[in-house]
């Protein structure tokens, strides 16, 4: 394979990243489900001095296939190639990836709320020798999994922690992995809130949530992957008795929802908007 082949198999990848912001995973997966089977294959056959950057190239792509698979419901698939991804980067050397799967295998802990592999793996993913923006994302998802057992203080010394890290990485941004492009100090503000949801402080849950949210750049307001964050911002602010603003934010995750051909998400707001109305808005008419 030629240096160029290469470089467009990563600009391919840079591409679908973005296109999953705007369109949903769902929508990706066929497309990338061709490329991982092409990837793999180059995988097999490559020898060679350009071996060390194929697999590189190719451990990308495999923890985007996870991701993907986990964001789209289908976490025995995403653990395969989050296998992958973490031989394909052990093979390029490449301790960016290695925590990053390490990191993304917690994540899926988190989905299924497992505290116990989400903290672990999440500390394995911050021990490693990676970049400040990896090791950062790591620190504050283990923030979440202690908040999940209610450390209170680890989970907090872990939020800080992670803010540092972050600092850091807007210091010396060309340090940071393309696949982390998405990261900056307002998305550590709505992991931030999570958290402190999970602790129950919901004035701060909603303070960060919505200061994360609001400092997002334009082109990832509208992702797929905000619209955790929105539904926990919704539910927090009816729990705080304001109806109101959380009908707003159902309104906000229901428009990213058509736009991502997300039908579940929109079927959970549905849900959540019905519980209101008939919990405190019979009156009111703009929902059913």
């Amino acid at each position: 394979m030629e240096p160029a082949a290469l470089d467009a198999l990563a600009d391919i990848l840079a591409a679908h990243r973005r296109l999953e912001d705007s369109v949903g995973a769902a929508a990706v997966l066929p497309a990338v489900r061709v490329q991982l089977t092409f990837v793999t294959d180059l995988t097999i056959e490559a020898r060679g001095g350009l071996r060390v950057r194929l697999m590189d190239v190719a451990a990308q792509w495999a923890q985007f296939g996870g991701w993907l698979n986990a964001a789209a419901g289908h976490p025995r698939v995403a653990g395969r190639w989050y296998s992958a991804a973490l031989d394909w980067g052990t093979e390029a050397g490449n301790p960016d990836m290695i925590a990053t799967v390490l990191s993304m295998r917690g994540h899926l802990a988190w989905q299924h709320r497992r505290p116990g592999p989400l903290i672990g793996l999440s500390a394995a993913a911050l021990r490693q020798p990676a970049s400040p923006g990896v090791r950062a994302l790591a620190a504050q998802q283990e923030a979440r999994g202690h908040a999940l057992i209610g450390a209170a203080s680890t989970a907090i010394g872990l939020l800080d922690q992670a803010v540092d890290l972050a600092t850091q990485a807007n210091e010396a941004p060309e340090r940071e992995p393309p696949w982390i492009y998405f990261h900056s100090l307002d998305y550590l503000s709505m992991q931030r809130g999570l958290t402190y949801r999970l602790l129950g402080d919901n004035a701060q849950a909603v303070e960060h949530l919505r200061t994360g949210l609001h400092g997002l750049p334009p082109s990832a307001k509208g992702a797929a992957w905000t619209v955790p964050y929105r539904l926990d911002l919704a539910a927090t602010l009816a729990e705080l008795g304001d109806i109101s603003d959380a009908l707003e934010v159902y309104d906000r995750v229901r428009a990213i929802a058509e736009t991502t051909g997300t039908g579940h998400v929109a079927r959970r707001v549905d849900s959540a908007v019905r519980s209101l109305s008939a919990g405190s808005l019979r009156t009111r008419t703009t929902y059913p």
